[in-house]
């Protein structure tokens, strides 16, 4: 697909609106599969921290699903801790696996390296009670979403390349948000104005470097 559309199941995987709600933007999905912050599911049984040393695990690889070349995200579980987590793979950075060999290896186990971070996902965007993303769609979010009123910056030029970019709510008390997010026209033309954003915090979990067992 373009650029964002083709990224559609990225920082989210794979994660939790339909198809209609998430066209507008293709982080939407990759982040609808990552947890909220609150939520019971943790990363690995630690708390995430995004300044710590990778993270080694071992444990079986049971989906592959395309998020947008060059990302993949991965369903991994590890039965005997009776979970499954989700994890982002970026096949430019991780250079000995690619997307086929990757699909040949569900169903076996694998040892990684991973980091954590808390991310912003940007759920909506609206200007004068009008979406930026889902023209025309009224969207209900849950108790976890958050709202943040400002003015957007760093959103004057859409998003080209395969790679999200990243914008910028500053409300009145000088308290401002990042969001990575693929930059469309609808946003480029609220760059500078007074927006509202609907965003979850979520753990998101990226692979490092990768061994098959």
């Amino acid at each position: 697909m373009a650029t964002f559309c083709k990224f559609i199941v990225l920082l989210s995987s794979v994660f939790f609106m339909n198809w209609a709600a998430n066209a507008g933007n293709p982080l939407r999905s990759f982040f609808d599969n990552i947890p909220s912050k609150t939520e019971k599911n943790s990363t690995i049984g630690i708390s995430p921290i995004a300044d710590v040393s990778d993270i080694k695990e071992f444990g079986l690889l049971k989906n592959v699903e395309d998020s947008g070349y060059p990302f993949v995200t991965l369903t991994i579980e590890f039965p005997e801790r009776g979970f499954t987590e989700y994890f982002s793979l970026n096949l430019e950075e991780v250079k000995n696996v690619n997307a086929p060999t990757l699909s040949n290896l569900v169903g076996r186990y694998l040892s990684f390296e991973y980091n954590s971070e808390i991310v912003n996902a940007l759920l909506d965007l609206r200007m004068n009670g009008v979406s930026l993303l889902n023209e025309g769609v009224v969207t209900d979010f849950d108790s976890d979403t958050k709202t943040i009123m400002g003015i957007l910056s760093n959103a004057a030029e859409e998003t080209t390349g395969d790679l999200a970019g990243e914008l910028y709510i500053k409300t009145e008390e000088e308290i401002t948000e990042k969001f990575p997010f693929f930059i469309t026209p609808e946003i480029v033309r609220a760059n500078g104005k007074i927006v509202v954003g609907y965003y979850q915090q979520r753990t998101l979990n990226t692979i490092t470097s990768i061994e098959v067992n």
